[in-house]
């Protein structure tokens, strides 16, 4: 924890633990709540064991002397050599090698005598806690930059704050002196509408396959946006249909502002701001709020509040208010006329900013 030993000659200024819990701090969390909790992990955690003894896994290059059990001298020098062959003959050059031939290779073959490899491996959350090397400095270098590779997100389910997450923070923080991940989204699991988990055993399962079958793979991606994901998710067949209904309810308000647009050429037909129509400055300036609130929802990682606003607007504020009055202007006045051309400008915009909303879960 000090980061004393065979790695570095000197006292590091920071013990792992507390660069760890400083880069806590800098990392934004969705929901926030996951803060305290990877911070009590990481304050009370006890040492970490890295070695596991198993006869498969990522082998430990480590030369330890037959008779102390010190590490060898050279040991940071074995460590590059081990890479090399690693990467030249894949993962069993290592635990194929002879003591001697690697011992060579940092002129000390004399030592083989002495020596013996260790036979240990790394832990998996070893493993899987220094992918950001091989993501963030290998397929996606450019999300690296001089002070350590670093990605926008990591997200996965609660249970990571003990497994992925952890292990991610502290090797990033002992090789880069800093989180791996600027933020950190953190989700529950699918349960029934009992809150019982989905096994086949209980039959209670939603089957993504089936169900995109059966009810398109818009009702899965708008189900999943509706749901609260920092708790568990909820699913079956009566919560399905509610989905259906609210997506028939965004569909046929769609329906209706493209139906009458479909003779309207904005680059021709639109209304000046000023010349338009008092109740359709209103709908642009409400849409402009509304707008405003689904970002800020988004930079957050927040869908389902996106979900019922954008419901609401479409069954209240359009569909029992704003388009119900524009009907008798929509079609009764003349094609070109100052009051349906403004009304159709407010409803082009309309259309533009709805796309958009729901671009990141309905197409």
């Amino acid at each position: 924890d000090e980061g004393e030993g065979v790695f570095t000659k000197d006292k590091a200024p920071k013990t792992l633990r507390q660069m760890a819990l400083d880069a806590i701090e800098h990392t934004s969390f969705y929901p926030e709540n996951g803060k305290a909790r990877l911070h009590d992990m990481i304050a009370n955690r006890p040492d970490w064991c890295i070695s596991r003894q198993r006869s498969w896994g990522v082998p430990i290059p480590f030369f330890l002397h037959k008779d102390t059990g010190e590490l060898h001298p050279r040991t940071m020098d074995i460590l590059d050599v081990a890479a090399d062959m690693v990467e030249q003959g894949g993962i069993e050059a290592w635990s194929k090698a002879e003591v001697s031939d690697i011992l060579a290779r940092v002129d000390c073959a004399a030592d083989a005598a002495h020596y013996s490899k260790s036979t240990d491996i790394l832990e998996v959350w070893f493993d899987s806690g220094t992918t950001h090397t091989t993501v963030l400095q290998g397929s996606h270098a450019g999300a690296g930059h001089a002070e350590g590779p670093q990605a926008d997100l990591y997200l996965e389910g609660h249970d990571q704050h003990r497994g992925w997450f952890h292990s991610s923070l502290l090797t990033a923080c002992a090789m880069y002196g800093r989180a791996p991940y600027k933020g950190l989204l953190t989700h529950g699991f699918t349960v029934d509408s009992q809150g019982r988990k989905m096994s086949k055993s209980l039959g209670n399962g939603v089957d993504p396959q089936k169900t995109s079958e059966k009810l398109g793979a818009e009702i899965i991606r708008l189900w999943v946006a509706a749901s609260d994901y920092s708790g568990d998710i909820a699913g079956d067949d009566k919560i399905l249909a509610r989905v259906v209904d609210g997506y028939r309810r965004i569909r046929n308000t769609l329906r209706f502002l493209l139906a009458n647009t479909s003779d309207f050429d904005p680059a021709k037909h639109a209304v000046p701001l000023e010349q338009m129509f008092e109740l359709d400055r209103w709908a642009l300036a409400h849409a402009q709020d509304l707008q405003s609130v689904i970002l800020a929802h988004y930079d957050k990682y927040e869908f389902h509040p996106v979900v019922a606003k954008l419901q609401v607007y479409c069954s209240e504020d359009l569909g029992a208010f704003y388009l119900d009055i524009l009907k008798d202007r929509l079609y009764t006045t003349a094609p070109d006329s100052l009051a349906r051309r403004s009304a159709q400008t407010a409803l082009w915009h309309i259309t533009q900013g709805m796309l958009r909303w729901m671009a990141p879960f309905l197409s």
